[in-house]
């Protein structure tokens, strides 16, 4: 046993709560330490209950997975709501997906919603993405397109490949909000055609779009990311793209007139 292990093991019997918590990620893995689930669990457990929301998403997580120990699904859950309580982000993401799931909990769209609604708001991903799954199938929230479409392009901009997937699924009703009227929306369009989420690249479009929200938006305004796509189209659209991208807007103007828009 390692010097840094032992001075661990006295530090945690003396209800240091930082060193139980390293004590049982260093049996976990089996950094400095043979792997022991067993021993990782009983350092994780004594740091959870003394209110350590890291060591309570990670047992809530053991015991989700059977790590040393059978699986328990309402074990789990208690520990990540002790976690997410305190406003970790994981364990935020880990409790809605259970409420989703059914596991452990009740299942509950609206629950999910609530937990993967905090999550995201932290900046996590997949709870970006799940949640923006939620708005678009209208589950425990109701139905926004528009809501979802934001949601997912800011998941699928960073690479998230479920994401950029679910964008193409409506892609079509993400178009006719723009051109109901949805700035949101619009915007939504120009970025899938700027980083090519599930597209061609497509600048004439990128700039189409942008002029769209400009020239016909009228509802979920966004002043200030407007003016960084007017900077932004300028740089990246060419004359000829420009041109052609007049040439959408006008298809644009003549699917709306023509009552082709619901």
């Amino acid at each position: 046993m390692s010097n840094h292990i032992k001075s661990l093991l006295q530090l945690a019997a003396q209800n240091d709560v930082e060193a139980q918590f390293e004590l049982a990620e260093a049996y976990r893995t089996g950094d400095d330490t043979a792997e022991d689930f067993a021993e990782a669990l009983r350092w994780y457990r004594a740091a959870a209950e003394l209110g350590h929301a890291d060591a309570q998403n990670n047992l809530g997580a053991m015991y989700l997975a059977g790590m040393g120990i059978d699986k328990n699904p309402l074990a789990a859950v208690y520990w990540y709501r002790k976690a997410a309580e305190q406003e970790h982000v994981h364990a935020q993401f880990n409790l809605g997906m259970r409420y989703l799931m059914g596991s452990g909990v009740e299942q509950s769209d609206e629950d999910a919603a609530h937990w993967l609604h905090a999550a995201a708001e932290q900046g996590d991903l997949e709870a970006i993405t799940q949640l923006g799954t939620l708005y678009q199938l209208g589950r425990g929230v109701e139905q926004n397109f528009v809501a979802a479409a934001d949601l997912h392009t800011i998941a699928a901009m960073e690479g998230d490949m479920a994401a950029i997937a679910s964008l193409a699924d409506y892609r079509e009703e993400i178009e006719l909000a723009a051109l109901n009227g949805s700035i949101v929306g619009a915007l939504c369009m120009a970025k899938i055609y700027d980083r090519g989420l599930g597209v061609e690249i497509d600048p004439a479009q990128v700039y189409a779009w942008f002029r769209w929200a400009k020239l016909h938006g009228k509802f979920d305004d966004a002043p200030d990311e407007l003016d960084e796509w007017e900077s932004y189209v300028s740089v990246v659209t060419s004359a000829d793209e420009v041109e052609r991208g007049r040439a959408l807007l006008e298809e644009m103007r003549m699917r709306a007139d023509t009552g082709l828009v619901e």
